[in-house]
Order: structure tokens, then C-alpha cells, then sequence
């Protein structure tokens, strides 16, 4: 019979299987159990092996893709825990495949794979494919994807695990969200043929998991199959899994799905996939075409690769050129006091030949909304999004109830300064971020400014942020910005950072750091210096409205700049009332500038 080696599990799935094989001698599934098939549920389980309740749910699982096999050749299995039914399915005869790096054992008719699913060169034309996940919460635009391409028309997916049912709290998971599982994979192509719901069946098994793995602590440690670290990760996962199943939060599925043969409607061939399914220069022509902007290369490296950003992106067709992208660049913020994760939506692109219009069967709506539900809400990585979109685009997003509106941008115009102004008492020093101690500094000022927003939502702009964003920037050489440290003339400590930039005759300020209840006597002293210098008329910002009073000086212009400020709407997340108002953005934070 076969099982799993062990030894070569990843690290973080080893302690559960070292367990496992003390108490059984093998160790053969790593998924939960259930009671027998046919008892009550939630009856007679007590006395039962942990081991016993495995094999059960693996009979039920058999009992589920069996008839599919019925009629199949070709079969392949991924996941550490799925051997015994590829070589149920090897024995019937069926040509079959197990992917797993930590298989052993043989069989007839079942040939053993160890490569990565998402890169195995496997053939194509399977009748049947059986994943599990509960595991290692895969990502499931990629699986997907993968499936299909190696799918026979019509032939069929069968997948299992944890899903997240209740994301209605801020609190971030591992797992794949329920209901943007079921959205993306008719996104993808795929008819849901079953969902078995199994959330109450195993949660019997927990009982005698946490019994097991408390007999063998000890010898786990003994034998260095585990660190008390370790093990006790592996009891809060456990204890985790308890909380979220018990609360509603957790569910435990099985989806049975088919490749649709002939699929009808726009874009229904479409391909979709993330920033390592293409060739950074495939978007070179659709971004041209999109902003009638020459492509730089060494900008989008700036934004996805030291920026970490992540996208979706759509090709017509398998092996077609990229016809949309939906990008963003994830920023560190704090959200009312808080730490958290938002992300930029930035390149939004869709070919204008085929941009004829912005419903739900449009690629612009499918790339975003999978972008959406893949970045941004409660239980992702990014709480929030930002952006700047054009008019024709938020417009488009709001109709299709993707984003809401929480603020937009406007302009102060500060006065130039009387001739006769007092010294300011402050003086200016070029910013080097290679500085240590004007690093230091830096981080400083941001301790002090940070706390202010307490009752907001502010981007972070400690000294690696200023660094990434301003000093490591394409068009830093090109002397775009003006890097600026003020001091107390006096006392020669730091009251505040200024980045500017010339736009049109006046200087525009980028970015700002320094406590508030200094922000107005700061510019007043940046205006004069700025009039001092003589190369502009003047001192300007850009603000978000919601915090336009704490920049306003005495005579100053404000002008509407309709830069409208979006948030995700589309899954669940903050609401629109909760963030209007709050966000503190500059020039700075728009990635076009």
C-alpha cells in the first residue's frame, strides 16, 4: 500500500505525520476524519482512532469520484493524502498519476510524481482530477488555471478542504474564501456540478487528534522529531481550526466541478493569471496603447518587483497576447492606530479594440473583481485599496458595485510670503537616505506624526518608505524631487521632512513629516523659504479633503482637482462611511506622479 514518506514533507506538516506514524506505524493521510458513512452524525466516535475516522472520510471521498471514473482513462491525483484513491483508481485500470513529493510505494498502473503541481509537465487530456487542499490553502486562480489546461473538454475537478465561510470580520486567513472560490471558477469556465458540505462530519475527529498528539509530545521531543515550538504551533493551529469551525467562521467542503466543453459568451476562453504568468514586456504594447505612454521598464520593475506589487491579467485566449492587467502596489499603513496592509490599484488596462464596454462580461469587470478577491478585504493580505482612477473607469467600477467613493483630492494655493518676513528661524539640509543617523532622524519624526492620525488612516513614511519611494524611484536621477530636511536653526534637532517637486510655477509638496500641531507653522516657514529661493512663485499641496483644515493657511486658494478616491466594495471589507474622510494622501501617494 502507499503512504507518506515523512521525511519529505515540508517542515510545518512533519510534526502532525512523525505523530501519526508513532501511533499507527505509517503514516498514510494528513486531512481530517469522519465517523463511519453510515452512522449518525456525530455519533460513535468515541473510541474510534483518529486514523479510523481518516480512512472513513477517504471511503466517502471514493464513494463521491468514483463514478467519474467510471467512465474514465486517464486520472491524476495531487496532494500528499489522496494515494490511497489513485491506487483505487490505478487498480480499476485507469491510467493514473499521484503528484506528491513525499509519495512511496508503487503500484500498478500509478505512476509517482514529485514535481510541483503548478510546474509538472504531467500531458494533458486527464478525464478526472482530484486535489486536496486542505493542507496548504492553495491558491486557487493558479490551480485553476492549471486544471483546465490539463483537463479533457468536460472532464472533471474535484477538490476538498478548508474554506473561509464568514469574512465578515477583519481578521486575516489562510484559507481560500468561500464565496470567491465559487465566483472564480465559473470566472474560469467551470460548471458546479456537486458541493458536499462535510463542516460538521469532521469536527469528531478533533478530539481524538488533540489525544494523539498529547500521548506523543514527549517522544516527539525525545527523538527531535519536534521542537516544543513546534509542537506548540501545532496546537494552536489546531485550537484555531476548533475556534473558526465552532464560530461558523471555518467550513469543510467538497466541490466537484466541470470544464464547460463549449462555452458561450464573451471572454469565456479567456486566460487568467498573476505576475509570474508573464514576461514583464508582454504589457509593454498594452500599456502604450492604454495611456499613449511609452513603456518603461525599469519603472514597472520599480513598482512590482522592489515594490512587491502584485496584478491580474487576462489573455483572450491560452497563449494569446495579455489584453488586460489590473495592478497595485502594497503600502504599509496604519489604520485608526492600528498596523495593517493596503494596496495601490494602479495600471489598470484593458486593449482598447476590445474595450467596448464596462458590464460583467467585460474582461475590465472580470480581471478586477478577481483582483479584488484575491488583495483586498477583511481576511486577505490588504485591508484596504486606494487609487486614482479616471472618471470613465470609477464610474464604470461604481456602476458595477466594485468600488464606493471615500474622498477626493484638492489643492491649497499658499500665499507668497510679505517682502519684509522675519527670518524663519528654520533652515534646510539635502535628505541622504544613506545616512544612518538622518535615517534615524527620519523615524523620529515619524514617531511623532503617526500617533496624530489615531482617528484616521495614514500611509507609513518611515525612512524605507522615503528611501523605496523617492531615492530608489527610475526618475530619481532626473532630479525629479527635492529631498529636504528642516532644522531648528537654534536647537539643530529635526522638526520636519519635505519632499517637493516644480509643477508649473509653484512647488508642489510630495510628502510632509512632522507632528500636526506643527504642520501650519512648518509650511508657513517652507512657504518663505521656498519664496526665498526665488526659482518658483510658490508653495502648494494636494490633500485629501477630509484633512484639508489642518493645511489651510490664512489667505490660501483651494481649488477642486476631481482625483475621486475609491474603495473595494466589490467583497467584504471596511465600508465606504467608515473610510470617507480619513485617509491622509498627498502628491506623493499617487502613483502617477
Amino acid at each position: 500500500m502507499v503512504a507518506i514518506k515523512t521525511t519529505l514533507l515540508p517542515s510545518s506538516l512533519q510534526v502532525l505525520a512523525r505523530a501519526l506514524e508513532l501511533e499507527f506505524g505509517e503514516c498514510h493521510y494528513l486531512h481530517y476524519g469522519i465517523d463511519e458513512p453510515s452512522s449518525p452524525l456525530g455519533g460513535g466516535c468515541q473510541g474510534k482512532s483518529f486514523l479510523e475516522m481518516q480512512q472513513h472520510f477517504s471511503d466517502r471521498l471514493w464513494l463521491q469520484i468514483n463514478e467519474a471514473l467510471q467512465s474514465s482513462k486517464k486520472a491524476l491525483f495531487v496532494g500528499h493524502s489522496v494515494g490511497f484513491l489513485a491506487e483505487q483508481s490505478a487498480a480499476q485500470g485507469l491510467e493514473t498519476t499521484w503528484l506528491s513529493a513525499s509519495a512511496k510505494g508503487n503500484s500498478k498502473n500509478l505512476e509517482i510524481h514529485s514535481a510541483d503541481f503548478l510546474s509538472a509537465h504531467l500531458g494533458t487530456n486527464f478525464d478526472v482530477i482530484v486535489v486536496e487542499g486542505s493542507y496548504h490553502y492553495l491558491d486557487q486562480l493558479p490551480i485553476l488555471n492549471k486544471c483546465r489546461e490539463i483537463l479533457k473538454s468536460d472532464g472533471d475537478v474535484y477538490l476538498f478542504g478548508e474554506y473561509l465561510d464568514d469574512d465578515s470580520t477583519i481578521q486575516y486567513s489562510s484559507l481560500p474564501n468561500l464565496s470567491s472560490f465559487k465566483q472564480l471558477s465559473d470566472r474560469l469556465g467551470y460548471d458546479l456540478v456537486q458541493e458536499l458540505d462535510f463542516t460538521f462530519e469532521v469536527q469528531p475527529s478533533f478530539p481524538a487528534l488533540s489525544t494523539l498528539l498529547q500521548r506523543h509530545e514527549q517522544l516527539l521531543i525525545r527523538r527531535k522529531f519536534a521542537t516544543n515550538q513546534e509542537l506548540e504551533k501545532l496546537k494552536e493551529s489546531l485550537q484555531l481550526a476548533i475556534d473558526d469551525f465552532n464560530s461558523g467562521r471555518r467550513c469543510y467542503r467538497l466541490f466537484h466541478l466541470t470544464k464547460v466543453a463549449s462555452p458561450t459568451g464573451e471572454y469565456t476562453n479567456a486566460e487568467y493569471g498573476d505576475k509570474d504568468a508573464f514576461n514583464p514586456d508582454e504589457v509593454a504594447e498594452l500599456f502604450e496603447k492604454s495611456f499613449n505612454k511609452k513603456w518603461d521598464s525599469e519603472l514597472w520593475h520599480w513598482k512590482y518587483m522592489l515594490g512587491n506589487g502584485k496584478c491580474v491579467i487576462a489573455r483572450q485566449h491560452r497563449d494569446g497576447e495579455i489584453v488586460s492587467h489590473y495592478g497595485g502596489i502594497p503600502r504599509e499603513i496604519y489604520y485608526f492606530g492600528r498596523p495593517s496592509m493596503a494596496i495601490q490599484p494602479c495600471d489598470v488596462m484593458v486593449l482598447p479594440e476590445i474595450r467596448k464596454h464596462y458590464g460583467k462580461s467585460s474582461l475590465f469587470f472580470k480581471v478586477a473583481a478577481t483582483f479584488l478577491e484575491r488583495e483586498i478585504g477583511n481576511t486577505v493580505n490588504h485591508l484596504l485599496g486606494f487609487g486614482f482612477p479616471n472618471k470613465p473607469t470609477m464610474n464604470a467600477a461604481i456602476r458595477l458595485g466594485l468600488y464606493e467613493k471615500t474622498d477626493d483630492f484638492v489643492e491649497v494655493l499658499y500665499l507668497a510670503p510679505y517682502s519684509d518676513y522675519e527670518e524663519s528661524g528654520y533652515s534646510w539640509s539635502a535628505l541622504n537616505m544613506d545616512d544612518p543617523v538622518q535615517q534615524k532622524e527620519v523615524d523620529g519624526l515619524w514617531q511623532e506624526m503617526w500617533p496624530d492620525f489615531a482617528s484616521g488612516i495614514i500611509g507609513m513614511r518611515h525612512s524605507q518608505y522615503l528611501k523605496y519611494r523617492y531615492f530608489e524611484h527610475p526618475y530619481s536621477v532626473k532630479k525629479l524631487y527635492q529631498c529636504l530636511m528642516l532644522k531648528n536653526d537654534s536647537t539643530g534637532f529635526p522638526v520636519a521632512v519635505a519632499i517637493l517637486k516644480i509643477d508649473g510655477d509653484r512647488k508642489l509638496i510630495m510628502d510632509f513629516i512632522c507632528p500636526i500641531a506643527a504642520i501650519k507653522k512648518i509650511l508657513s516657514r517652507l512657504n518663505q523659504l521656498v519664496e526665498k529661493e526665488g526659482q518658483v512663485s510658490g508653495l502648494k499641496i494636494w490633500v485629501t479633503r477630509g484633512w484639508l483644515d489642518t493645511v489651510r493657511l490664512e489667505g490660501a486658494i483651494v481649488n477642486e482637482l476631481g482625483i475621486e478616491i475609491p474603495c473595494n466594495s466589490w467583497n467584504p471589507g471596511p465600508s465606504s462611511e467608515t473610510l470617507y474622510g480619513a485617509w491622509w494622501l498627498t502628491a506623493g501617494d499617487i502613483d502617477f506622479m
